[in-house]
């Protein structure tokens, strides 16, 4: 595939910060890393959202996988109590139990630098080798219907079992979840249009939020499909700061804060060259909270790097707790808040929920609000909750169709 396309019948979320959009954008074809790469500046303009919504179609997991579930996480208290032994390592100094200005929105409440370091402690802990990196993600999205009279939510489930070792074969599972009225209000509005099972975007329907879809977007579930990955593909662990990067410069990463933030800002500087009229400051920090957010969710990266990423994230200013919440796939966990000018004007809203007992985060929403044709106000969301990251020594047991 030698261009980047939208929707192939399920359209999904382009946001500035994760080229892993695009694949599902891309549905189960393959890109090239050509591809990926020339799309940066277009990943850089752009911005979506999607809703959450309970999984009624995702499979449970299949016998013999020991890939480690993602667990609740711990009170308030505990947090607190963990983060005032937690070594402030971008600071020198104990972490303080009082909140801090600018980052607890509860009174009384562990501040968001409290959970972060909190989470980093436990993330240092965590199993570093297995025969796979495996992930398991559920992602919402949601977008206007074709005449913007309401709002349609739709899900896709991924997998993904990367392998290092040559001898072993890196594989994609994902399967497209459905399609349906994102609220009681969008119902009602959905069968006053006749009740589609289908929509068909017009070619020059442009929409700033998300990715308008080229082919129909669908109400039925898709099925299940594993895509075989090959070429350059082959010897990538991830995607870091909107570029892939190779199982040798994963290893590579620096495990200390100071030395992860200056190789995040070297890649965000990379990313950056070709890029004109754009607040550099603005997106660079951007894509540099994102790239730590990418280390602590989905790639195959050591504990103390984890463990810094977190660090990084508890310096960063306009980070706040917003207190326990249930996450996109019904667990616990504390929430944390900051706003980003995705463009000038335009604010997304960002919540990460993390699970400070295991140092995983859990899941990432990202919130913004937009008119209908006839003028209500309403939100659009996208999250992408973690089901499963860690590693395995199993195999994948793949479904029928393949690629």
């Amino acid at each position: 595939m030698d261009e980047l396309r939208e929707g192939e019948g399920s359209p999904d979320l382009v946001e500035p910060r994760q080229v892993e959009a695009v694949l599902d954008l891309l549905g189960t074809h393959e890109p090239s890393l050509d591809t990926v790469i020339k799309g940066r500046a277009r990943l850089l303009a752009e911005a979506t959202a999607t809703t959450t919504a309970p999984v009624h179609d995702l499979k449970p997991a299949r016998k013999r996988r020991r890939g480690r579930l993602v667990g609740a996480g711990l009170s308030l208290a505990v947090a607190a109590a963990v983060a005032v032994v937690a070594p402030a390592m971008l600071s020198g100094g104990p972490v303080p139990l009082t909140p801090q200005p600018g980052t607890s929105s509860l009174a009384g409440a562990p501040s968001a630098r409290q959970i972060l370091l909190a989470a980093a402690v436990a993330a240092e802990k965590e199993r570093a080798a297995g025969d796979y990196w495996r992930t398991v993600t559920v992602r919402r999205w949601t977008l206007t219907d074709p005449t913007r009279a309401y709002v349609i939510e739709a899900s896709r489930s991924k997998e993904s079992w990367l392998a290092e070792r040559p001898g072993l074969q890196s594989w994609w599972i994902d399967r497209y979840l459905g399609a349906k009225p994102a609220t009681p209000q969008d119902e009602a509005a959905w069968r006053a249009a006749g009740a589609p099972t289908s929509w068909r975007y017009p070619k020059d329907m442009a929409e700033n939020l998300f990715a308008v879809p080229s082919e129909p977007l669908e109400a039925a579930a898709g099925e299940e499909t594993a895509t075989r990955l090959r070429g350059g593909w082959k010897g990538t662990g991830g995607i870091l700061t909107a570029q892939p990067i190779t199982w040798k410069d994963l290893r590579a990463i620096p495990d200390d804060p100071d030395r992860l933030r200056a190789y995040l800002q070297e890649r965000v500087t990379r990313l950056l060259a070709d890029s004109s009229g754009i607040d550099r400051q603005e997106v660079g920090m951007r894509h540099l909270r994102q790239g730590c957010v990418e280390l602590i969710s989905t790639l195959p990266v050591s504990g103390e790097v984890r463990a810094s990423a977190y660090r990084i994230l508890a310096s960063s200013p306009g980070i706040r707790s917003e207190g326990e919440v249930t996450d996109p796939l019904g667990r616990d966990g504390q929430a944390l808040s900051y706003e980003e000018e995705i463009e000038p004007g335009l604010l997304t809203t960002t919540q990460l929920v993390v699970d400070p007992d295991t140092g995983r985060s859990l899941a990432e929403t990202r919130t913004n609000t937009i008119t209908l044709a006839n003028g209500r106000r309403t939100e659009i969301r996208s999250s992408t909750a973690h089901q499963v990251a860690g590693w395995t020594d199993e195999r994948p047991e793949l479904p029928a169709r393949r690629n």
